[in-house]
């Protein structure tokens, strides 16, 4: 009987070892991280003046919103006219010097991706990035 009773408390014993390994294995194993999907949402190709008073220099645009959530794609549609229009103010704001200065259309970008994010009341993480293309300056 010793015996018996030794071999089903060693049994015992060995299955709690077993499942508290197997626990922490899987309770302290890193998350499994989701990839992160790009969605685009693209403006018609534009016209606007630049600020340059000396000559009349005009720049044809066209802006994609780079975003990660997908439901963004509704409020971009309700806030298109608004968007458009803080656009093409920044555009008209804008001298043509900045544009070609170092890092210029850089900046040019980041002011949209600013007013994007502050007009949507978003955030860096689901509006990514700006892109404009094409891009010319006339005049």
């Amino acid at each position: 009987m010793n015996k018996k009773l030794l071999i089903i408390i060693i049994a015992i014993v060995l299955v709690v070892v077993v499942g508290a390994g197997a626990a922490v294995f899987i309770l302290t194993r890193p998350p499994v991280e989701k990839p992160i999907v790009y969605y685009s949402y693209t403006f018609d190709e534009e016209y606007s003046n630049l600020l340059d008073e000396a000559s009349e220099k005009i720049v044809k645009y066209q802006v994609t919103i780079e975003y990660t959530n997908d439901t963004m794609l509704a409020i971009f549609d309700a806030n298109k006219i608004k968007l458009r229009n803080n656009i093409d103010e920044i555009m008209r704001a804008t001298l043509s010097s900045d544009i070609e200065k170092v890092n210029g259309k850089q900046k040019l970008r980041d002011k949209i991706k600013n007013m994007i994010i502050e007009v949507l009341e978003s955030d860096e993480e689901t509006i990514t990035n700006i892109y404009i293309q094409p891009f010319v300056i006339q005049g």
